[in-house]
């Protein structure tokens, strides 16, 4: 056998190692150049899976949205309800001059207008979230396509004043379904951030099972880029050195 055969083998498969190597290496990915088929197929399940979790967390954080604007509306409400109970109090007073009749009258429809106004059209992403009836949604809770309802009111009754008289117990009533509504708000709120901080991590977790996976790691492969071109190096001298000794050999027949 030639001296320059073996190492000229040698050298053949070590440039495969060096190409692969820079494939990984260029490409960030480990599942390159005829790696186990395994990691890819599985690196991709969990990527999608983490695309999934992403998109619910996405959907209960915009659902978590919802909930805190009808919670700063349901604040307000309170605050008027509140007011518009007063005034019913206040109208109950037989000291009461005419002018301080009128005055409450007035204040009372302002404040039931702006009530009923709010209940009929606070919007979020153009959805009504408060109402007469009740409101309910379904939001995505995980990557099955499972959901899971969330209410913000049973309905708030339209409170419809026309003057003072009698706006006490209308407040009452409105108080009570405001208070109810709260309710759902801040029970459901608590729901969608487990929910979206769940999926947030599930994302998160399985996008780094993945990249453990599917990515290059550099050092090692780096370090196997390099002992292999120290290989290729020596096993290029040797076949260098192999092809002069056969043409010494073939100088010395001639």
């Amino acid at each position: 056998m030639s001296l320059a055969l073996y190492p000229a083998i040698k050298l053949g498969k070590t440039e495969q190692k060096i190409r692969e190597s820079i494939s990984r290496l260029s490409t960030g990915l480990n599942v390159l150049a005829g790696s186990a088929s395994g990691d890819f197929t599985q690196g991709i399940a969990l990527k999608t899976e983490a695309g999934a979790h992403k998109q619910v967390a996405s959907a209960t954080s915009a659902a978590g949205d919802m909930l805190l604007a009808a919670e700063s509306a349901l604040f307000e409400l309170a605050s008027l309800a509140t007011r518009l109970k007063q005034i019913g109090l206040a109208d109950t007073d037989t000291t009461n001059s005419a002018s301080d009749t009128a005055a409450l009258n007035a204040e009372a429809v302002a404040v039931s207008d702006t009530i009923d106004d709010i209940v009929t059209s606070l919007r979020f992403n153009n959805l009504a979230i408060l109402g007469t009836s009740a409101k309910t949604f379904n939001i995505p809770k995980d990557v099955d396509a499972n959901t899971t309802a969330i209410k913000t009111t049973d309905g708030i009754t339209a409170t419809n004043i026309t003057d003072a008289t009698g706006s006490n117990t209308t407040a009452d009533t409105a108080l009570n379904e405001i208070k109810e509504s709260k309710g759902f708000v801040s029970g459901h709120l608590n729901s969608m951030l487990a929910y979206s901080d769940l999926s947030s991590s599930m994302e998160v977790i399985e996008l780094q099972s993945a990249a453990r996976l599917m990515d290059t790691k550099f050092a090692t492969e780096t370090a196997e880029l390099l002992k292999n071109q120290l290989i290729s190096k020596y096993a290029h001298s040797m076949v260098s050195k192999g092809n002069e000794s056969e043409k010494d050999k073939l100088l010395v027949i001639i």
